[in-house]
């Protein structure tokens, strides 16, 4: 048995965030032949209710499906989202979202990035996805979320948290909030498994291969399909994919169908 944890902005998404059905297929795939599979991302469980479960399959079984959303503030098994689990202590105040909320409204962001009301804990910014291949908008995007990210910094350091940039994203959450929370929760959870493969596009992403090495277990790999230089980190082997987003991601999981 291995056990399989995912990102997933960037990694069972294409550059407009659209999640890919292959992708999803080969992991349903990964499902019934046995494997443990996880999400560890840094989306609300409302965005993955409404987007990444609707393409799985009704008639296999979830319930053993760990997700762990908005980088660990948020936990839960199978694919009911209302019955997962947020942890209070993570959770940033309203005064300090109202704060990021009017920054994120200033004329220079419209058409680029928008306010992302399905966060519980944290408050997030996401980018206005352009047309299909509309690089000119994507770079605009990217653009203006490192603005964000520059304009919010002082909001989020004098109220004690932190500004975490992601592939379509910024946000600001609680200091201690990462997704070793939440790889950390998983493997309490389950059995030892034989092997832990890791899918990330952000360096962020290696902690969970770090956290399952901390955990004591072996035969840890960690699967690159961003871009850029691949992030290494000691005793955790690593593949990188020569496409990013999901497309380097299936390209990496078609070596596992099967095995």
């Amino acid at each position: 048995m291995a056990f399989y944890m995912f990102d997933v902005d960037g990694v069972l998404t294409d550059e407009n965030a659209r999640p890919d059905q292959d992708a999803v297929n080969m992991i349903e795939k990964l499902a019934e032949d046995g494997h443990v599979i996880s999400f560890v991302t840094g989306r609300s469980r409302g965005w993955l209710g409404d987007n990444l479960f609707p393409l799985f399959r009704s008639d296999l079984d979830w319930s053993s499906l760990y997700c762990v959303s908005e980088h660990g503030a948020i936990k839960g098994r199978g694919t009911d989202i209302s019955s997962w689990n947020l942890d209070n202590e993570y959770v940033v105040s309203d005064e300090v979202k109202e704060q990021l909320y009017e920054v994120s409204q200033k004329d220079d962001y419209s058409g680029l990035i928008q306010w992302d009301q399905t966060k519980e804990s944290m408050g997030t910014v996401e980018a206005v996805h352009g047309d299909p291949g509309d690089k000119e908008h994507l770079n605009k995007t990217r653009e203006a979320l490192r603005d964000y990210a520059d304009d919010v910094e002082s909001i989020s350091t004098n109220s004690g948290n932190k500004t975490v940039v992601s592939t379509y994203g910024v946000d600001v959450i609680h200091p201690d909030l990462s997704k070793k929370i939440g790889a950390k929760w998983i493997l309490e959870e389950i059995s030892t498994p034989e092997e832990v493969y890791v899918f990330g596009d952000s360096s962020g992403d290696l902690v969970m291969a770090v956290t399952a090495r901390e955990h004591g277990l072996s035969n840890i790999t960690f699967h690159w399909v961003g871009e850029g230089e691949t992030p290494t980190e000691e005793n955790i082997a690593t593949e990188a994919s020569s496409s990013p987003y999901s497309e380097g991601t299936k390209e990496l999981l078609k070596k596992h169908i099967g095995s």
